[in-house]
């Protein structure tokens, strides 16, 4: 269990890294962070379509209709990777998605903190509610130029990478006085 945990606090870590630096690229680089993932997007969606119409050339049922649909698919992915911007509203909806979920997790490690009592509990809680609260102007599109949404993915994604690592911090120091036990016999009680 104890292996798990280090595993899973292992990979949370590497996800605030990859997000500070993520977050450094959009500010730094706007503009090409736009385009970067939009042509990834791009590509993606175009490998789906053409998985999609290979799998069912050898397939009889359903042949057809399955074939036109990879065929669209694949187009819409060539669409979006020569005209990255297209897709820019919509990859603002993900981040903005990924924050909320991102800030919801982090309501739930704070009340964690909270019920094993953690007396300073209410930063984290403060922080995930921050979190959320960039979703939400992510989403929103509180704001239309490219180049500041992307400032501002940018400095979510530090803001993000920096809360959970105070946050995961802060659940191991409260994890190590807590006792994993488990009681096998009444009498042991």
């Amino acid at each position: 269990m104890k292996e798990k945990i280090k595993e899973s606090r292992a990979s949370q870590y590497l996800i605030a890294i990859l997000a500070i630096l993520l977050g450094v690229f959009c500010i730094v680089n706007p503009g090409g962070a736009s385009a970067i993932v939009g042509k990834v997007i791009g590509i993606v969606i175009a490998i789906v379509g053409i998985v999609m119409i290979l799998s069912r050339i050898s397939d009889e049922s359903l042949r057809l209709p399955a074939i036109i649909l990879g065929a669209v698919i694949c187009a819409i992915g060539l669409y979006i990777f020569s005209n990255p911007n297209g897709m820019l509203k919509l990859i603002f909806v993900v981040f903005g998605v990924l924050m909320i979920a991102d800030g919801v997790s982090g309501i739930s490690m704070a009340f964690t903190m909270k019920g094993i009592g953690t007396p300073t509990w209410w930063p984290s809680l403060l922080m995930a509610l921050i979190s959320f609260i960039f979703g939400v102007l992510c989403i929103l599109g509180a704001m239309d130029l490219l180049k500041i949404q992307f400032i501002f993915i940018g400095i979510m994604l530090i803001y993000d990478g920096v809360t959970s690592f105070y946050s995961l911090i802060k659940v191991h120091r409260a994890e190590k006085g807590v006792v994993d036990s488990k009681i096998v016999n009444e009498k042991d009680i």
